[in-house]
């Protein structure tokens, strides 16, 4: 009897110590110094994080969501070499910079030491080994971009005035995780930021376009159409026009001149560089959908793809999607240079290997 009391208490000193080193790791890896961002850097392309951010680059490495393995973020080469798993759960609105990867989960294990621990739904941060998986906040959100040291999202809180909706506000989590804020209530599209500011299109009032300053908190009014997904680059700001069918169009931030791009209505696009992809809608009825692609200019259209395409993710060397209603099989094209669709056949063959 003494010796299997001796054996029980064994057995508990040493789930113990583990236990305590597991802390001690979790604690540690919590607490160790983030290096700081350069105040304008951004997490991703405003196209992107538009279409889900299941696509960033960092480094000469693509990370991504990949389907085939519920959402789980995995990671490869530019040339699609050497995919292999990065960390675990259903994941978008992926960022990345300095090292870091930060994203959206609905159901993450936070990675680290001698375990895990299931922390499900929020804002996560792990490092590009994918060893160290942090949540940083524990929110629900529907669009979410890293500026500078901040992570940006709309966040779903509780709505004292009515019970049946939430109360969506743009807030922020430090990329260490120890600082939170509160700017102000809308419901905007996150994706977008140039020269240290974000800009978005309002949705509770008005579609204007907006600029928040990170430093003051203040948002201030660009202009008074009514936009939808916004891009700025460098004086222009593309953008579909909810007064006109969702046109694709250009503005002037120097002149407030206005310069239709694509005369079709437009469910989605994607800006690059100097290319756009868009998917045109059919408003007759009829199947006339195609996935297509520009300059920025509005010169040179091509066909992409005929039917309806989703998820529009470009890289520097591939732009991604998927069917409308199904995010497998995931196809491929060249970004730039002549058109070739096929199947990214990586990301499923990625799943299979042992």
């Amino acid at each position: 009897m003494k010796k299997t009391v001796r054996g029980i208490l064994v057995i508990l000193v040493i789930v113990a110590i583990i236990g305590v080193l597991v802390l001690v790791r979790v604690l540690s890896d919590r607490t160790k110094q983030i290096p700081e961002n350069d105040p304008a850097t951004i997490g991703n392309t405003p196209g992107n994080l538009y279409n889900g951010g299941t696509f960033c680059e960092m480094d000469g490495k693509v990370y991504f969501s990949n389907p085939y393995d519920g959402g789980t973020i995995y990671v490869m080469n530019s040339d699609q070499s050497e995919i292999r798993k990065l960390v675990s759960g259903s994941d978008s609105f992926i960022n990345a910079a300095g090292g870091y990867i930060y994203y959206f989960s609905t159901s993450a294990s936070d990675q680290s030491g001698l375990g895990y621990v299931r922390n499900g739904r929020g804002i996560y941060r792990v490092d590009a080994s994918g060893k160290t998986n942090v949540l940083l906040s524990r929110i629900t959100t529907d669009s979410m971009m890293l500026l500078g040291n901040k992570v940006y999202y709309t966040n779903f809180g509780e709505n004292p005035a009515n019970e049946d909706t939430a109360l969506v506000t743009i807030d922020s989590v430090s990329i260490d995780g120890k600082d939170t804020a509160s700017y102000i209530k809308d419901h905007p599209k996150l994706a977008c930021a140039s020269g240290g500011t974000i800009y978005y299109a309002g949705m509770d009032t008005d579609h204007h376009l907006y600029a928040l300053r990170p430093e003051t908190g203040e948002s201030i009014e660009i202009c008074a159409l009514n936009m939808y997904l916004p891009i700025v680059q460098g004086d222009n700001v593309y953008f579909l026009d909810m007064d006109d069918q969702l046109r694709l169009k250009v503005y002037s931030l120097s002149n407030a001149s206005v310069r239709t791009l694509v005369n079709e209505t437009i469910d989605s696009y994607n800006l690059y560089g100097d290319i756009i992809y868009f998917q045109t809608v059919d408003l007759s009825g009829g199947s006339n959908y195609a996935l297509k692609r520009i300059g920025v200019d509005g010169s040179g259209e091509e066909i992409v793809r005929a039917g309806t395409a989703a998820g529009i993710q470009i890289t520097e060397k591939y732009v991604y999607f998927h069917d409308f209603a199904n995010d497998i099989p995931i196809y491929q094209t060249p970004t730039f240079g002549s058109v070739n669709v096929t199947t990214f056949t990586g990301a499923s063959d990625a799943v299979k290997l042992p």
